[in-house]
């Protein structure tokens, strides 16, 4: 019998999904990290953006793959935790109006530097992110920017620019949609209040609290380990200010600091 309950953990990435996929497993909970096939959908859903694939034919692909994949699960709650899912998820709440999302942001002078030193990890990371057409959404694809602006940015500004993109996409896929929450990395697993935040959590998506759940904090998931980007204070001040110029206002609406 196909889960009771539906619901998707959606980011930009480097937002600490590993670690919760892992600690919510249990106890008729199926948790996902990155379910299979979940590279053609992401790309699919940048060609959608691009305006190459057809809506229908994303719809499609959706219920062939992820709605599939949720109904065959062994559990009555499936968590999935893959950051990407964005369009995917919009369709499976289509289907499926009961189904949960939560958008989880973080900061961009941590997750900048930490996506850029994750992609330059592994080998197949390197190559997806520079090389696979339509890994990412693209500024001038999606008509956002001009192909001259688009090819003049830098990978830390091309970065930032998705952060932007994705982080203002998934508010507004799911602005009136009542099962949506937004939550910022920083609060759930820095914060002195992490574990209420936890439990918070919890309780919006009808997941009582167990103990257990507390090995979500007890060691780092997917971190990089390369040091091929500096952090934040070691960046040089025309980069902090490329920061600035794209990411700003949205870290400000999100409650980030510009200090």
């Amino acid at each position: 019998m196909a889960p009771s309950k539906v619901i998707f953990f959606l980011s930009t990435g480097r937002t600490g999904t590993k670690a919760l996929a892992e600690g919510l497993e249990g106890n008729g909970i199926v948790s996902v990290h990155q379910p299979p096939y979940s590279r053609i959908l992401t790309i699919a859903s940048n060609y959608y953006l691009h305006g190459w694939l057809p809506r229908f034919a994303l719809v499609k692909l959706t219920e062939w793959i992820r709605l599939k994949q949720i109904d065959s699960a062994n559990g009555h709650t499936y968590v999935q935790v893959f950051a990407l899912d964005h369009l995917a998820a919009k369709i499976v709440t289509e289907k499926r109006p009961d189904t949960l999302i939560v958008h989880m942001i973080r900061d961009p002078r941590t997750f900048v530097p930490s996506y850029i030193n994750w992609s330059h990890t592994r080998f197949k990371s390197f190559v997806a992110n520079k090389f696979v057409v339509g890994w990412h959404p693209s500024g001038y694809f999606t008509g956002k920017l001009s192909w001259q602006a688009w090819q003049e940015m830098n990978e830390l500004q091309r970065v930032c620019w998705h952060w932007v993109y994705k982080n203002q996409m998934l508010a507004s896929l799911f602005a009136d949609y009542p099962g949506y929450k937004c939550i910022r990395f920083e609060d759930l697993f820095l914060g002195n209040e992490s574990h209420n935040i936890l439990r918070e959590l919890l309780d919006f998506l009808g997941i009582r609290f167990e103990e257990r759940f507390a090995v979500i904090y007890q060691q780092e998931k997917n971190t990089s380990r390369k040091s091929f980007f500096p952090r934040w204070v070691q960046w040089t001040s025309k980069q902090q200010e490329q920061l600035f110029d794209i990411c700003g206002p949205l870290m400000q609406h999100y409650g980030y600091g510009l200090q």
